[in-house]
């Protein structure tokens, strides 16, 4: 083989393509996993490279379409989000992989043309790899919050993106075959990359720009979601008031029985009176499961809906007035965990259904954990529901915003959802 000394260099790149896709993609598997694919990958990954090398011409170009094809399949493999979503990120990295891979080879042959083959390889391979990793920095640091909290909601946008992302994409693809080619001279081909990679940029201020308003929008709908959520709770507070005020107006009349009862000496008469009374007065009382405002009126409007089901409904929740989490999130992630156990104890159609939830706050860490009655052909893939929905997708993005994590059991017919915070 007469390019063996790219072999190397190969396994550098396999190995930045891996972990640039660890730090994009949110998880579906746990590390172990990762990792054991990952490996998997990048074995395939110097193989079909070091064919290409060695063969040269068409074989070349064909290693690298398999080699693309083979990484953005590893990038779904691992990844939980949508597919829409996948193709975007995916596309965006590839974009600007190509994008320097191009500017570091042509650079190396203007400014370094004495240069040998293999210095020129390893120079252009770690300058690009250290690269990557520095853009993959920026992006855990400015931009990865705002991607994951808008969880999978907006499908067709994510398609709108990910189509700009191709073309791009297929712009320096074809860059990138013209050089090997030598088909156009350096100085034209650094000039075309010039002036394709000024749009780009500027397209993608257009995108994040885009991306920006789809938070703003996921975000107007949690702030909606609010106002709903205390909305019933404030009208059950005005109901219970109301019920208060009449059980206060009548309590001459409840006197003057219980007075009846004293002259005649029925006391058990006296006694039970009193115990209905008691009843109903804690029946009409609003129950309060929080101190924390928002964790309070989603919870009370949950028991509703649960006690109008003939669901039973335990709580037990400790967690400060003050929590390091912004309300939208906690609407998010409480308000999707409660609805999907909701529907999943009305779709079992077993006849003793609860829901049971238990919140707490340890050691800089929110856990909330719901027990649920499932359904018998409820499956999971890895941590999570097979059937990923919209809802679990928001669950999971709060999470992953706060550097947690979510996992799912089934156990006998019970789901089980363990959501994680650090604040």
């Amino acid at each position: 083989m007469s390019d063996v000394y790219q072999i190397p260099g190969l396994l550098i790149t396999a190995l930045c393509h891996v972990i640039v896709i660890y730090y994009l993609s949110e998880h579906k598997y746990p590390k172990k996993r990762f990792t054991l694919y990952g490996c998997m990958y990048a074995a395939g990954f110097v193989g079909i490279g070091g064919y290409g090398y060695a063969v040269r011409g068409a074989a070349l170009l064909f290693a690298y379409i398999v080699i693309v094809v083979c990484t953005f399949l590893f990038s779904c493999i691992v990844s939980q989000s949508c597919f829409a979503k996948k193709c975007f990120l995916f596309i965006t990295y590839f974009c600007l992989f190509s994008a320097l891979d191009n500017v570091l080879k042509i650079m190396m042959k203007l400014f370094c043309p004495k240069i040998s083959a293999p210095v020129g390889f390893y120079v252009a391979v770690i300058l690009r790899s250290m690269s990557l990793l520095l853009l993959l920095a920026l992006y855990k640091k400015f931009a990865e919050a705002i991607l994951r909290s808008l969880a999978d909601k907006s499908r067709r946008r994510w398609w709108n993106l990910a189509l700009a992302a191709l073309l791009f994409y297929l712009l320096q693809a074809s860059l990138s075959v013209l050089n090997v080619k030598e088909t156009m001279s350096d100085v034209k081909l650094m000039s075309a990359l010039f002036v394709i990679n000024i749009i780009m940029y500027a397209v993608y201020w257009l995108v994040f720009s885009n991306i920006s308003y789809m938070k703003k929008d996921t975000e107007a709908a949690l702030v909606r979601q609010n106002v709903e959520y205390l909305s019933a709770r404030l009208s059950a507070q005005q109901k219970a008031e109301e019920e208060h005020r009449r059980l206060r107006h009548d309590i001459r009349h409840h006197l003057e029985t219980i007075a009846e009862y004293a002259k005649t000496g029925d006391t058990p008469a006296i006694l039970a009176y009193i115990r209905e009374y008691s009843i109903k007065v804690s029946e009409t009382a609003v129950r309060r499961y929080s101190v924390n405002r928002t964790v309070d009126s989603i919870l009370s409007v949950y028991a509703g809906k649960a006690e109008e089901s003939g669901i039973a409904f335990w709580v037990k929740c400790n967690v400060p007035a003050e929590l390091a989490v912004r309300d939208i999130d906690l609407i998010a992630l409480l308000g999707n965990l409660f609805e999907n156990a909701l529907h999943g104890c009305q779709k079992s159609e077993k006849k003793k259904l609860y829901i049971e939830i238990y919140i707490r706050t340890q050691n800089s860490r929110l856990t909330i954990v719901c027990n649920n009655i499932c359904p018998a052909d409820l499956e999971l893939s890895g941590s999570l529901p097979k059937d990923k929905g919209i809802g679990i997708s928001s669950i999971l993005a709060v999470c992953q915003k706060y550097d947690g994590s979510l996992e799912y059991k089934v156990e006998h017919g019970i789901c089980s959802a363990c959501a994680v915070l650090n604040l």
